[in-house]
């Protein structure tokens, strides 16, 4: 059970603080529900209301240990096998349904490699990169404890450490 105050992943938006819980004095809203509202950590301005009864698309945060964890395998998880153009952005959408940082991941090694061997990006590619490194690196600066814009910073270093450790 949530509780205010409690942080959590929305979605792919980031992460959010637990700000109230009730019944919301909105016209669109359903007296008889409760619902969490959520407040973004990172954007003042952003407000989300999710229904008590139906938390699929919010979860806690990863750990720092997690995070670290997840970092520490970047180079292993496999991009998406996209079989057909057509459906790319469908095939990102399945993939990211889940509100998972490996999936996020997933996705984005893939935008970077198509970027990569494509010489430039597209509108929706860029669409999902931005969505997707907000995402994942607003939760990672919530679990490390840093500021969200020195985590492409720190996973690089990690990433250094490592390769540094495997040549000893």
């Amino acid at each position: 059970m949530l509780k205010s105050g409690d942080a959590v992943v929305y979605k792919c938006r980031g992460v959010y603080k637990i700000e109230e819980i009730g019944t919301l004095n909105f016209s669109f809203a359903d007296k008889k529900r409760k619902y969490y509202t959520l407040q973004s950590v990172d954007d003042s301005r952003d407000k989300a209301y999710v229904p008590m009864d139906d938390v699929s698309n919010i979860r806690q945060p990863v750990s720092k240990e997690e995070a670290l964890a997840l970092i520490g395998r970047l180079d292993e998880i496999e991009v998406l096998g996209i079989q057909n153009e057509k459906y790319r952005e469908q095939e990102y959408k399945n993939c990211i349904s889940g509100y998972r940082p490996e999936s996020w991941v997933r996705v984005l090694k893939t935008l970077y490699k198509r970027t990569k061997s494509r010489g430039s990006m597209t509108s929706m590619d860029k669409k999902y990169q931005m969505l997707l490194e907000h995402a994942l690196f607003s939760e990672f600066a919530f679990s490390l404890g840093i500021p969200k814009e020195d985590i492409p910073e720190f996973i690089q270093r990690q990433k250094d450490i490592k390769q540094e450790q495997s040549k000893k």
